[in-house]
């Protein structure tokens, strides 16, 4: 391109950059890394050719290569994606590289599966080498993305939806190392495309998911619930999908990685199960967590209201939670009539914790006592049982 101006992409400068690194360099992540690094970022080229906007040189002392993707947190709040389109000149201190702007997300579709790439999709080339711009021809465009797993299923005749209208690639560069450079071609919009989400051959593949639990559950606080899904692919049942789990409401139920839902306080909560790799496909239930009742706990005592003097009698208790037979171990006791005090009127013979049963000896004088059974953690305790102990007539 004639009139651009010449300059060495690599001509380090005798700058401490260690230091501007920490005071002016803008905070950087390589790679979706989670690490904020720094990089002074300058423009290439002609100050004038407003192309050059879109490609920048940066330093950094972070660990970089061709092919790497670069988000920018600019000090102006804007948050943009580079790829360095440039193999590194490393210093003792720090890396150079030459960068350019990702001005599209490109989406394939690997069988009903959306992958999307940063990508810089024109019909102009920046060659680093020549520090140029070199034209395609019209109806065609290059782009030019990041090579990795996902990128590298892309192939020949694959399809893709970008600036309104259909690309199919015709040509497939693998010749720089961290670049994937596809040749494309203007295409004939087809009925199955999906203009709107920028999808081709949206309608060809088609993913449904459905949680077969239903589309609401009941649980109790601290009860769980296993929920099951079937992943469909154009009405055929498919086993190769990873389904992911989410609840919008932690603190009223959790859900883990295979569907167990957990309840753990009363209200009302919404799990989504998706796709992992097409989280647009998804389908949800809508779980009520209810309180645990509160605890009404009780004992009674059965048997004789009367024993002839001298003679034994047998009594059972009975503990409840709201009136639901619980397992408890009892203590039998014996007062007076006025439920205070000891008294000789009658005994406990014998009893039985785990039976619940205790035989009560009437002595030789005649009157009232009473029965009284608690749990051994004295926790539950009966009303008094009155006795009478009475003559044989």
């Amino acid at each position: 391109m004639n009139g651009v101006d010449k300059v060495n992409l690599f001509d380090f400068p005798n700058n401490d950059y260690l230091y501007l690194l920490s005071m002016a360099g803008d905070d950087i992540k390589i790679n979706d890394n989670p690490e904020t690094k720094k990089g002074i970022i300058n423009n290439v080229g002609s100050s004038v050719n407003l192309r050059f906007d879109n490609v920048k040189s940066m330093i950094t002392n972070a660990s970089i290569k061709r092919g790497d993707i670069v988000t920018v947190f600019w000090k102006n709040y804007n948050t943009e994606k580079w790829l360095v389109l440039s193999d590194n000149l490393r210093n003792r201190d720090y890396t150079k590289v030459i960068m350019q702007k990702c001005n599209y997300d490109i989406k394939f579709n690997f069988e009903g599966t959306i992958k999307q790439f940063p990508a810089i999709a024109d019909s102009k080339v920046f060659d680093v080498e020549t520090n140029q711009y070199l034209s395609v021809p019209a109806g065609k465009i290059v782009v030019t993305m990041q090579s990795n797993a996902d990128s590298e299923n892309i192939k020949i005749n694959d399809r893709f939806i970008k600036m309104k209208n259909a690309w199919k690639v015709t040509g497939i560069d693998r010749t720089k190392n961290g670049l994937l450079i596809l040749h494309c071609d203007l295409d004939t919009i087809i009925s199955s495309d999906d203009l709107e989400n920028e999808i081709a051959n949206a309608g060809d593949y088609v993913y449904t998911l459905e949680i077969t639990s239903g589309d609401s559950a009941n649980i109790q606080e601290g009860n769980t619930l296993q929920l099951t899904t079937v992943v469909k692919l154009n009405g055929n049942v498919v086993t190769d999908k990873t389904v992911t789990f989410s609840c919008d409401n932690p603190s009223i139920a959790s859900v883990d990685e295979n569907g167990l839902v957990t309840a753990i306080s009363a209200g009302e909560c919404i799990i989504t199960a998706s796709l992992a790799e097409s989280p647009s496909v998804y389908d949800t239930i809508t779980f009520t967590v209810t309180a645990l009742p509160e605890h009404n706990y009780a004992v009674t005592i059965s048997g004789s209201t009367s024993i002839v003097k001298t003679k034994t009698a047998t009594y059972t208790a009975v503990f409840t939670d709201n009136a639901v037979p619980i397992t408890e171990q009892s203590f039998f006791y014996i007062t007076a009539d006025d439920g205070v005090s000891s008294t000789t009127l009658a005994t406990i013979q014998s009893q039985d914790p785990i039976a619940n049963t205790c035989v009560v000896k009437a002595g030789s004088t005649l009157g009232y006592v009473k029965l009284w059974v608690k749990n051994t953690a004295g926790t539950i305790i009966s009303e008094p049982f009155r006795i009478q102990i009475k003559n044989i007539f």
